[in-house]
């Protein structure tokens, strides 16, 4: 059965300078296609829009490219460039360089934030694992765009202070979401959430993940 979209503007952040890699991650093939290629199709299964934000245009064969407004400003700008763009009630952040996250924990996620939307809801979301917020996997009402703008203007860099500081009248305050818990419900082992948010940062990380990714699919075949 063919699975519907969700309201949401998904977005992959793919800002960085791959300083600690060496070559650009967007573009590194990771068993054999490019990161930014699977975080796009990783949205796409269940957002109504993709885009990419960030500050080239050698991206756009994969989604339409955001600039970001401002530099210097790490991450925080690309969810502000996606927020300015949403053309739906939500627009959802991931990082390029985490491959082995599953499209079906993020719309979980997704569903469970925009099903609240009737009785009031949140206005924001972000992941947790093992206590430890992961707010590069943010959720957030368009409507966060005054706010978050308002706090970049006052100097904040830092996504979870942005994040946890949102008050958008009418909601409630950005919202946790445990990682583990979502693997659960699905019936996934809880212990590979780790590996689900884990950032490929260096050639010894994106060699340990594609170690990873080649023995969970064996493992699926069998």
């Amino acid at each position: 059965m063919a699975q519907t979209t969700l309201p949401v503007h998904g977005f992959v952040l793919a800002g960085g300078q791959s300083t600690r890699m060496g070559e650009d991650k967007a573009l590194l093939r990771f068993c054999g296609k490019p990161m930014v290629e699977i975080a796009v199709a990783t949205l796409r299964s269940f957002c109504a829009e993709v885009g990419i934000a960030a500050n080239r245009d050698d991206l756009g064969g994969y989604a339409e490219v955001l600039h970001e407004p401002r530099s210097g400003v790490g991450p925080a700008a690309g969810v502000e460039a996606g927020l300015l763009a949403a053309r739906h009630s939500w627009a959802m952040f991931m990082p390029v360089d985490v491959p082995l996250m599953p499209p079906e924990v993020l719309r979980a996620w997704a569903r469970s934030i925009v099903r609240g939307e009737d009785s009031g809801g949140v206005c924001a979301s972000y992941l947790t694992l093992e206590d430890q917020p992961q707010p590069a996997f943010c959720l957030l009402r368009r409507e966060c765009i005054a706010g978050w703008s308002a706090a970049l203007e006052g100097g904040e860099r830092r996504l979870l202070r942005l994040l946890r500081g949102l008050r958008v009248m009418g909601f409630e305050a950005a919202h946790e979401v445990d990682i583990e818990e979502l693997a659960g419900v699905l019936g996934r082992g809880r212990s590979e959430a780790r590996a689900w948010c884990s950032n490929v940062n260096t050639p010894e990380e994106f060699a340990r993940a594609e170690a990873a990714y080649a023995g969970n699919s064996g493992e699926h075949a069998s």
